[in-house]
């Protein structure tokens, strides 16, 4: 069950910094959800305004800002609510039941409140300032390069898709070491400021358009030593940040909790989709051959689109279940792991990527349903069926959420461990 604001009032781990958060103590998570909830027909009026500004509107973000979103996962020790992810998947279903770009960027940049909980103490301190404000914008491939200077490293290199940059006051990087002769070169997580870096005006997608996730170039920036994350710590599930915060929530393994983390948006757009056709059912008159073929009114009247609906209902559902199962299960685990030391085999973690990938196949299948059901005129430019379809479409092509990957590594991962002896 998610945490109450009295479970979570004496977590805050010791140490020099501590930020107070006015609402840290009495925020609950039916009052997120039911903030976000408020939010839905404001965030579909913008949501051509969002495709067509290619990023989170400012306006958006700062209703992000002033809800607490971007404190959902963050340490209460630096100004955050410290809840689980599956509240945060609760609150990114809502807002993607309004704009599926805004929500998928909200899952980003507030997720990744976590991801700075992991880095070592000193550079928490810095990134989360005197405020705890944080909106940190990634890209963890590793693709750039870094070499080692006195007290930290050089960074450079061009990294692409990082979502919501236009907002983000960090900006965080995969980079290989270079230079020092490894035949398996070491790479680091390095938070860089934006001012650091030239974001690029390359986001013109399919869907999910209103995502900003754009390319960044940096050149030459010095990274110290606090701000880097080892990137095999990472691997070994022993991040600085699990013996800073005693909450399990921060023992989470990476892939694990970023297997999860995005997928509300899936799931929102899907719910955003059925509730369109439930529009129609009763405001899109039948068409003559249906009429000739016994229906009468509107679209609810004709058996083949009380199908679709009901098709792309029970799908969008079973996904909404699957992931809060799946994200309660996750933080349950870790609850039982992290105080014992033991760390989450590969197998249990390539099974969370297996279901999510799943889950997502489903919100497609709904979405599908959806746009089947609405006919040639949800087709058209700025229809909300037509925007689902693309949003949908654009992110079930995300590495994570393709089942012929996630499946080839859950079995690798699982008849791996099966032949240990």
């Amino acid at each position: 069950m998610p945490d109450s604001s009295e479970a979570r009032a004496g977590r805050e781990a010791p140490g020099r910094r501590a930020i107070a958060h006015p609402e840290a103590a009495t925020i609950t998570r039916e009052a997120l959800i039911e903030r976000a909830r408020a939010m839905v027909p404001a965030l579909r009026q913008r949501a051509r305004r969002c495709e067509d500004a290619e990023r989170l509107l400012p306006e958006t973000a700062q209703e992000f800002i002033d809800a607490g979103f971007f404190r959902i996962v963050q340490p209460r020790r630096y100004g955050g609510f410290e809840f689980g992810l599956d509240v945060l998947e609760e609150v990114v279903i809502e807002v993607g039941r309004g704009c599926g770009s805004s929500a998928w960027t909200l899952a980003i940049l507030g997720g990744h409140s976590w991801w700075t909980a992991l880095f070592p103490e000193e550079g928490q301190d810095e990134i989360f300032g005197e405020d705890g404000h944080v909106i940190m914008a990634t890209n963890l491939s590793g693709n750039g390069r870094c070499r080692r200077l006195p007290g930290g490293y050089e960074l450079s290199g061009r990294f692409v898709y990082l979502s919501g940059c236009d907002v983000a006051n960090w900006l965080c990087v995969g980079a290989m070491l270079e230079d020092e002769g490894h035949a398996d070169p070491p790479w680091f997580y390095m938070a860089i400021r934006p001012e650091e870096a030239t974001i690029l005006d390359d986001w013109h997608m399919l869907g999910l358009r209103g995502t900003g996730s754009k390319s960044v170039v940096v050149e030459k920036a010095f990274v110290p030593e606090r701000r880097a994350l080892p990137q095999a710590l990472v691997q070994a599930q022993e991040t600085p940040g699990r013996y800073v915060h005693p909450n399990p929530l921060y023992a989470t393994p990476m892939l694990a909790f970023l297997s999860i983390e995005t997928t509300g948006a899936a799931v929102g757009i899907a719910l955003q989709a059925v509730e369109a056709l439930e529009e129609l059912a009763l405001n899109k008159p039948v068409r003559r051959r249906e009429a000739e073929a016994g229906a009468s009114g509107f679209q609810a009247s004709v058996p083949s689109f009380r199908r679709h609906l009901a098709e792309a209902k029970s799908k969008a559902e079973a996904a909404r279940t699957i992931l809060l199962n799946e994200a309660r299960r996750l933080m349950a685990t870790m609850r039982e792991y992290a105080p014992a030391g033991r760390k989450m085999a590969p197998e249990e973690m390539a099974e969370y990527g297996l279901n999510c990938a799943r889950l997502v196949d489903l919100c497609v299948q709904a979405v599908d349903h959806a746009l089947a059901a609405g006919g040639t005129s949800s087709t058209f430019d700025g229809h909300p069926l037509e925007r689902c379809f693309r949003d949908i479409r654009t992110l079930s092509t995300h590495n994570v959420y393709r089942m012929d990957l996630m499946a080839e590594r859950w079995a690798q991962a699982r008849f791996q461990e099966a032949a240990r002896p």
